[in-house]
């Protein structure tokens, strides 16, 4: 198989480069990002059977899907970004997927916390390869003022194979239990699942190879080198520290409200739990997957007619009025408006994500794109799947001690976030423009 090459060859794209062949990059990563996301998520649908076969305790399975999983997941992600910046892309998507893959269905055969565990680090590992490659990938192939679309278009991806693990994971874990899967009849149900959902990825890995990657200008050791980045950072502190701490504020809001969203329309008002799934699953999907379409078309638009930072104007004005809209649905019972607003805060601060992504790429140096995606994906998944809902679950349980008040956490959580993110992102403006400019 070989990328498309339909299209005339266009002065924005790099030489040999075709508006088909960069578009199907997009397409591949996109399926990536799908594969690696049911992988990671799957498994939040099938914990009770996980927990009740292995003997293992809340504790233990949140640790190993937040903290744990997060801060491997950035780690390696760090370490790989530096190999992204120097080595073949392809190849390390290549690796990063059959590793990931592998270890996702290795999940299934573990017998203890410490296999689980381990595991689990493993499908981080491969993971925190995709990223960063595939940031570095399309931003040396699109122009600026093409970049967030197709930066949206593959963090999109990320959305829909989030709500795909969850109808795919119930679907698959009922179907084994009366259906088991041929050669897999001894094993229970959730390790059938795990299985075959991870396996198929080892197939996927080869259209790696099916996309061109442009050819790299010639730098040396140094300009490559972990020194080089940090001395950059360094120079541009409040530049790429405030770009960095900006998606993670950012994420954190958007998790603490999005992780906290199902148990606060199931113990609080009321509703079951396959109702309160299945609306969250439409919320996230609609919104976060039209949303981000949307939010990188428009920046597109507006960085092409001059407004270059339209991406953080519109992050500093936009989070002050969503907070407040959080904050209420959050304090009152009314399970339409909170769906409503979980549909909203995808479509708005969780679609902003994207663009965010491809302002960093703008102003990150070719040679340290790879590094500078990985870390700012790190601080995102910190902030986000971490920090996010421990805040939350700290102000429930520590500050008012009854479960009952969790909504007022969050509601505490993004009102307190809010206010930072906007002065964040206003303060970056003047740096990205100057940045923009002196290349």
């Amino acid at each position: 198989m070989s990328a498309p090459t339909t299209g005339a060859v266009h002065s924005d794209w790099p030489s040999n480069y075709t508006r088909g062949a960069a578009w199907w990059a997009v397409i591949v990563t996109m399926i990536f990002q799908i594969s690696s996301l049911i992988d990671r998520q799957i498994v939040s649908i099938l914990i009770p059977e996980m927990r009740t076969d292995l003997g293992l305790n809340t504790f233990q399975i949140f640790t190993l899907q937040g903290l744990a999983f997060a801060l491997f997941y950035g780690a390696m992600g760090l370490l790989i970004g530096g190999w992204v910046d120097r080595y073949s892309r392809q190849k390390i998507m290549f690796a990063g997927i059959v590793i990931w893959s592998v270890a996702a269905a290795g999940t299934g055969l573990a017998r203890s916390y410490a296999q689980l565990f381990g595991a689990r680090l493993m499908v981080g590992f491969g993971e925190g390869a995709i990223s960063p490659a595939s940031q570095s990938l399309i931003s040396s192939i699109f122009p600026r003022h093409r970049m967030s679309t197709p930066m949206s278009c593959f963090t999109v991806a990320g959305v829909a194979g989030a709500s795909l693990s969850f109808a795919l994971g119930g679907y698959l874990l009922d179907l084994f239990d009366t259906s088991p899967m041929i050669f897999l009849e001894d094993l229970a149900p959730w390790r059938q699942v795990l299985i075959v959902t991870g396996l198929p990825g080892v197939l996927i890995a080869f259209l790696a190879f099916t996309i061109r990657t442009p050819a790299r200008a010639p730098v040396s050791a140094d300009q490559a080198s972990w020194k080089s980045f940090f001395r950059f950072f360094g120079q541009h502190v409040r530049l790429m520290g405030g770009i960095v701490l900006g998606l993670g504020l950012l994420a954190m809001l958007t998790q603490s409200a999005l992780v906290s969203a199902a148990t606060y329309a199931r113990d609080v008002i009321g509703i079951s739990a396959s109702e309160a799934g299945q609306k969250l699953s439409i919320a996230v999907a609609i919104g976060g997957i039209g949303g981000g379409i949307i939010a990188g078309l428009s920046i597109d638009y507006f960085f092409k007619r001059g407004i270059r930072d339209a991406i953080f104007r519109a992050l500093a004005i936009v989070v002050l009025v969503i907070a407040p809209m959080l904050a209420w649905v959050f304090t009152h019972t009314d399970a339409d408006a909170l769906f409503i607003a979980i549909t909203i805060l995808m479509a708005s601060l969780g679609a902003a994500h994207g663009p965010g992504l491809a302002a960093m790429q703008m102003v990150s140096p070719s040679q340290l794109r790879g590094r500078f995606a990985a870390l700012a994906v790190f601080s995102s998944n910190l902030f986000g799947f971490a920090f996010g809902p421990m805040m939350v679950g700290a102000i429930t349980d520590y500050g008012f001690g009854d479960s009952q008040e969790i909504g007022t956490a969050v509601a505490i959580t993004v009102l307190t976030l809010a206010p930072l993110i906007a002065i964040v992102f206003w303060g970056i403006r003047k740096p990205f423009l100057a940045r923009l400019d002196s290349e």
